[in-house]
């Protein structure tokens, strides 16, 4: 073992100054880690707020075009129907059976059940 009156103060506090100094760099290097991964974590959820809000709208510009394209068809539909309609001469209870299952065969095309009322 090392006899302790052979280690000099001065060298003792020197090793203290070194590994108090290490720890300080550590401790900055860390904190400098942490700055950079919270800008990180930051501009990741700014960059998917942007694509949100690029998703939703076109979304909606989908939605709003498949409507569109939906009523068009719908009213094209009714057009032709009405043109085969006119050219048929029913008689009026016929004309009345057929306006009826027109107006269901409608109402089951264009309601979200579906069913048959």
């Amino acid at each position: 073992m090392a006899d302790r009156s052979s280690v000099r103060p001065s060298s003792v506090r020197e090793a203290m100054d070194r590994v108090l100094a290490a720890e300080r760099e550590a401790q900055e290097q860390l904190e400098a880690c942490r700055a950079e991964a919270d800008q990180i974590i930051s501009a990741a959820r700014e960059k998917a707020r942007g694509i949100q809000e690029t998703t939703r709208g076109r979304i909606s510009r989908i939605h709003a075009a498949s409507h569109r394209e939906t009523a068009a068809r719908i009213r094209g539909m009714r057009r032709d129907t009405a043109k085969k309609s006119a050219a048929i001469d029913y008689e009026p209870t016929q004309r009345e059976a057929v306006a009826r299952a027109a107006r269901r065969l409608a109402r089951r095309l264009t309601s979200r059940d579906h069913d048959d009322r």
